[in-house]
């Protein structure tokens, strides 16, 4: 994973920079995020397909593939775009790298369980913070009230995770001083990048719910639009013969900007 660190940096530093152009009013803040979403999802199919040739252990496939699926329905709601049971897909996606991380949970606390139980502790909340943060964010569509407290918690167990790692700066592992952070970052999984990502999620959410930044912008559809594609994401309306409101809305305002051209 090393190689794609400065790759994965650079994209979210794009997101970044598309959240604060949107948070301006500029429509094209919005496509950056797309196509950063979009080269998320390239870069994990291209690790998926390089660790298939190596025929890699079953866990990096799947994180891989999950994350792959994950990414690309998001860069595609960006867009708009939408296929039938796509909330289906984005569930599985998501139980599979809840399970993937699960695993790797329990295999890092075996391995250095008997060695140092105070790493083991840091990396059962480091780990746990990751698994939350993936419930939060596949719950939206099924049971939405779950969402806020599951992300709230894995973001306390994330600053938990950081304080004792700071507070324990000196642990000895195989004659070795290293803190719990030193040894995450270790990690070849893609772990970082997702606490990161989760983050930046829950600081921009916090600061739009206390008014401190406002919100994400696009003025491709009306404001009503993205009041019914909440509605559907968040679970409070299911669809009608296959569709949602906002579909139809979109379909219905499509047509009449291409009569009035």
């Amino acid at each position: 994973m090393n190689n794609y660190n400065p790759l994965y940096y650079l994209l979210i530093v794009l997101l970044i920079m598309g959240g604060f152009a949107s948070m301006a009013q500029n429509d094209y803040g919005v496509k950056i995020i797309g196509l950063a979403a979009s080269a998320f999802g390239l870069l994990f199919i291209i690790q998926f397909i390089q660790h298939l040739l190596k025929k890699s252990n079953l866990l990096a496939l799947l994180e891989l593939g999950s994350l792959f699926m994950l990414s690309t329905i998001l860069a595609m709601r960006v867009y708009y775009f939408r296929f039938e049971f796509v909330e289906i897909v984005f569930g599985v996606a998501g139980l599979l790298l809840i399970f993937t991380y699960i695993i790797k949970l329990l295999e890092s606390w075996k391995s250095i369980i008997n060695h140092t139980k105070i790493l083991a502790t840091l990396l059962v909340l480091f780990y746990s913070s990751i698994i939350l943060y993936v419930v939060s964010m596949v719950t939206v569509p099924f049971m939405p009230q779950m969402a806020e407290p599951t992300g709230g918690t894995a973001f306390a167990l994330l600053l938990a995770f950081v304080f004792l790692s700071i507070l324990k700066r000196a642990i000895m592992l195989e004659g070795d001083k290293v803190t719990g952070l030193s040894y995450v970052l270790k990690f070849k999984d893609r772990s970082i990048v997702l606490l990161t990502l989760f983050v930046l999620f829950t600081a921009y959410m916090g600061l739009t719910k206390v008014n401190v930044i406002p919100g994400m912008y696009s003025d491709e559809y009306p404001q009503a639009y993205f009041e019914l594609v909440k509605e559907a994401e968040t679970g409070r309306e299911k669809p009608v013969n296959g569709k949602y409101k906002h579909e139809e809305f979109k379909e219905m305002y499509d047509q009449f900007v291409n009569r009035n051209k």
